[in-house]
């Protein structure tokens, strides 16, 4: 069977042995200030996911196919499926079950370009700030960060919420929204894979870096 990109998360990110990460934004701004501490911020570029991923020790086998899975990425040029390890699912839901099959989607977009609304939910089903969602528009990606709490009311629908980053040109309502297991997708930031040292059947410290693909 061929290999298909960007990886999915059966393919890749489910496979992995993750003892610890750091998962942030590279901001793409250019600042400017005078000597009384005003501070002037232009935003050159939408800021980008990045990640740290450090892998738990493995046995050697589990390593090499760890591996030859990043080996085929080609450096960056395909692409693979991230999720959070901290936000699989909703901290009001850390199991997923209250959500269930549901199908959510963008029921409204904000006017600020930062906010939005969802229906589709369970009624009286919360999101809390830092929960994380993925939406596909076109044959993109959003990656996005709930940054206030709401509750849906008993039809499912929310009121309009702040999340981060801005909504990308081609945002629309009616798109569906992946609540569990969102996932963002990503590039491994080229030069950063280390895959380990082997010692005896144990392969340790294997680390990567990823940076966020539109």
């Amino acid at each position: 069977m061929a290999i298909s990109y960007p990886y999915s998360l059966p393919d890749f990110a489910d496979l992995l042995k993750i003892s610890s990460v750091v998962w942030d934004i590279q901001r793409n701004d250019e600042l400017s200030g005078s000597g009384d501490g005003r501070v002037w911020q232009a935003e050159l570029a939408p800021p980008l996911w990045i990640g740290t991923v450090t892998l738990a020790d493995m046995y050697n086998a589990e390593a090499k196919q760890i591996a030859a899975r990043i080996r085929k990425l080609h450096g960056a040029q395909e692409a693979l499926f991230l999720y959070d390890p901290l936000s699989i699912y909703p901290q009001a839901d850390p199991d997923g079950t209250k959500l269930g099959a549901a199908s959510v989607s963008v029921a409204a977009l904000g006017a600020d370009n930062a906010s939005i609304s969802f229906n589709g939910l369970p009624g009286g089903y919360r999101l809390t700030v830092g929960d994380k969602m993925q939406v596909a528009y076109g044959d993109r990606y959003a990656f996005l960060e709930v940054s206030e709490t709401v509750t849906a009311n008993g039809a499912g629908t929310t009121p309009v919420f702040g999340v981060f980053p801005h909504l990308p040109a081609g945002f629309a309502a009616g798109l569906a929204v992946a609540l569990l297991r969102p996932a963002c997708k990503c590039l491994i930031t080229p030069g950063s894979y280390n895959p380990g040292t082997a010692s005896g059947p144990i392969t340790s410290g294997a680390t990567f870096k990823v940076i966020q693909k539109k």
